[in-house]
């Protein structure tokens, strides 16, 4: 070989680890008309070299072999192919077995080992698969089916067993009402089910997920979710036997937004209310310790004793629930909480009295709050970075592979094993 191939081959041997069985025995390069050019690299086994088998290592015949090619890391800005012969054993115990070759992750992979772990890494950087197909110049299809071989063998050696406290939320895929729903470990902080469709069956099915992997839903013992009525039964259903906390946030959540609605509504009703609620939206929306100093101003001014708004009435009332999830235990909120119920049934917001309604219903699990102390913060997180996910790949039609995206992320899943664990 010449001087820059016997380079290439030596570098390329350092790099892909290669044994006294195997040796480089040639490197070419190809013009491509239009695009990068390319470099090859023809490995082949040396000579005298048993191969062992497969299945019980022990040393064999080789039956036939066949040609195969792959992807590799680009080498000096060349795409990079690396051709051999891969042999077929004929051992006498296991009959012929095709052999895992040393730069490849599993058996008939079109890329080798170093390739799937850039590609692996762009992704869980947050690099759409689309964006790793178009810099590496790759089928973005091959793309998808090794990432989604490369999740599911690492979710198969996932263990769930020690999962005692969960989350479930949901979050839209894509344009429209389409949603998934995903549980969360919140004591390991990862992802461990992702599920087409946030109706009553989507609970059941991630728990059939969690114990796929070890897990057991008689094991949960408290469950963090939003006050969505089919998450409720399907939480009763599968894991009855689990405290079920109302996540805070969906709380303020419900009481911020519904106070945006009267404000909204009031102001239609006369020119007067307009120009009073003018640009107030969020006077009436945040905290009182965050206001600005106009802003304090304003709501001073509109307090319900001086301008009779029921804005300023509904906004009262989410100081008042913001009191309530201030005190210490459910024994002292109870109570202060009951009086608030009281006063929104009975005030003339209807907006606020559909609140009411749904908090009342969902009492229970808003005081359990105050003995778990659990949120679904981490989970909203994670919906942040899902939702960064789905616009950057402008939304999922197929949930199995916005399930591939999500995992290497957030799954919390071990790679190290895919090199040496061809199963």
């Amino acid at each position: 070989m010449r001087q820059d191939a016997r380079m290439l081959a030596a570098l390329f041997e350092r790099s892909m680890g290669l044994d006294d069985a195997w040796e480089v025995s040639g490197t070419w390069f190809e013009e491509v008309e239009g695009g990068p050019d390319e470099l090859h690299v023809r490995v082949a086994r040396r000579r005298g070299h048993a191969i062992p088998c497969p299945e019980c290592g022990v040393p064999c015949g080789v039956h036939d072999a066949r040609e195969r090619t792959w992807r590799h890391l680009d080498i000096w800005q060349f795409r990079t192919y690396v051709h051999c012969a891969v042999p077929r054993t004929d051992c006498p115990e296991h009959g012929v077995r095709t052999v895992l070759m040393p730069w490849e992750v599993r058996p008939n992979s079109h890329f080798t080992a170093l390739f799937e772990a850039q590609v692996l890494a762009a992704c869980m950087r947050g690099s759409t698969v689309k964006a790793v197909a178009e810099a590496l110049g790759e089928d973005d299809r091959r793309l998808w089916d090794m990432l989604g071989r490369a999740v599911a063998q690492a979710r198969g050696s996932a263990d769930y067993s020690d999962v005692r406290r969960v989350g479930i939320d949901e979050t839209s895929r894509s344009k429209g009402h389409t949603y998934i729903s995903t549980m969360l470990d919140l004591d390991g902080r990862r992802c461990v089910a992702v599920t087409d469709g946030n109706d009553r069956g989507s609970v059941g099915r991630m728990c059939g997920q969690l114990e796929a992997h070890g897990g057991d839903r008689a094991a949960i013992t408290e469950v963090t979710r939003d006050m969505s009525g089919s998450f409720s039964s399907g939480v009763s259903e599968e894991m009855p036997q689990a405290t079920q906390t109302i996540d805070r946030f969906h709380v303020m959540q419900l009481f911020s937004r519904a106070t945006d609605r009267v404000r909204c509504r009031e102001r239609r009703e006369s020119d007067e209310k307009r120009e009073a609620l003018k640009r107030t939206k969020y006077v009436w929306l945040k905290r009182e310790e965050s206001l600005t100093e106009r802003q304090r101003e304003v709501r001073e001014r509109l307090a319900p004793n001086r301008s009779h708004l029921k804005t300023a009435r509904a906004c009262q009332m989410t100081e008042a629930m913001r009191d309530v999830y201030d005190c210490e235990t459910a024994a002292e909120a109870e109570p202060m909480l009951d009086r608030l119920l009281s006063w929104m049934t009975h005030s003339n917001v209807p907006e606020m009295r559909r609140v009411a309604k749904t908090v009342r219903e969902n009492k229970e699990g808003i005081l359990s709050y105050f003995g778990s102390r659990l949120t679904n913060a981490y989970l909203e997180g994670a919906n942040s970075l899902i939702q960064s996910i789905k616009r950057a790949a402008r939304g999922f039609r197929n949930v199995e592979y916005l399930a591939t995206a999500i995992f290497p992320g957030l799954g919390g899943l071990s790679f190290d094993a895919l090199a040496c664990d061809p199963t």
